[in-house]
């Protein structure tokens, strides 16, 4: 029979165990989740995923894929000579890439996704703010020379570039920070104003492109915003440049040094 010193001394021990048993289990399950989330594959995506194995050179890349098996050697050249390899493979290195249907050992496209994720910006300016003339008089009269000249230099006090910051995270989610300044009464009554930014929320890969998501839950959680994404070609993807073609424009962006998901980790 237990006696009342030994449960007392028993029950420490088993209150550490059930403690490391919930523990365990926790990890387990976000192991499980990081690993489906990391998995993922979006409907009507052709890209294969895995990992860049020893071996990889400027005209062969060696993948393991996510689905399993032996390491798959393909054919880089075609890519390369049409500028389809976006980022150099290291070993251990997430890729995506679009083997040619008609040839299986060869790669259309190479994204290193490793080196997708990271916090990415650019420095935008303000534009000049079109001022309404207060009467016809003013609208018809011509503005002298000297006061052209002082309103240009007015202007170039408020030229002053401002960072629009995206973290493209390695669980596909996007940190939004920068942009233009909060909205506030003086606003109007600057010469300049700051273009809008798009608060992305989620990046994926889908056939060679990139896609941002954003919209989602309004201020202050009050309302909900359709969800519509922007889609993007690589055009350049370098350890700390990153070109994107978007429908309407061409956007260049630069890595922030020491902020990598790498060293996120």
């Amino acid at each position: 029979m237990i006696n009342k010193k030994s449960l007392l001394c028993l029950l420490p021990v088993a209150a550490l165990m059930l403690a490391c048993s919930k523990t365990a289990k926790q990890q387990e399950e976000e192991t499980t989740t990081l690993i489906n989330t990391m998995s993922y594959v979006a409907e009507g995506d052709s890209m294969i995923y895995g990992l860049a194995c020893d071996g990889c050179n400027d005209t062969l890349l060696v993948l393991l894929p996510d689905s399993g098996g032996d390491p798959v050697n393909y054919s880089i050249i075609e890519a390369r000579r049409q500028h389809k390899v976006f980022g150099r493979p290291s070993i251990g290195d997430k890729m995506a890439v679009l083997v040619n249907p008609e040839n299986p050992g060869e790669v259309l496209m190479s994204i290193n996704l490793e080196q997708v994720k990271g916090t990415w910006y650019y420095e935008q300016l303000p534009e000049a703010r079109h001022r309404i003339p207060v009467n016809e008089k003013e609208a018809t009269q011509e503005i002298s020379k000297e006061r052209r000249a002082r309103f240009d230099s007015m202007i170039q006090t408020y030229m002053v570039p401002r960072e629009y910051v995206y973290t493209l995270k390695r669980d596909f989610t996007v940190k939004t920070e920068g942009g233009p300044p909060r909205t506030s009464s003086l606003d109007a009554s600057t010469p300049v104003v700051y273009p809008p930014m798009k608060r992305y929320t989620e990046w994926h890969i889908h056939n060679g492109h990139i896609i941002f998501t954003y919209g989602g839950i309004g201020i202050a959680g009050r309302d909900t915003i359709e969800l519509k994404n922007d889609t993007a070609e690589f055009i350049r993807l370098r350890r700390d440049t990153m070109v994107l073609q978007f429908a309407d424009h061409v956007q260049a962006f630069k890595l922030k040094p020491d902020t990598t998901e790498t060293n996120a980790r």
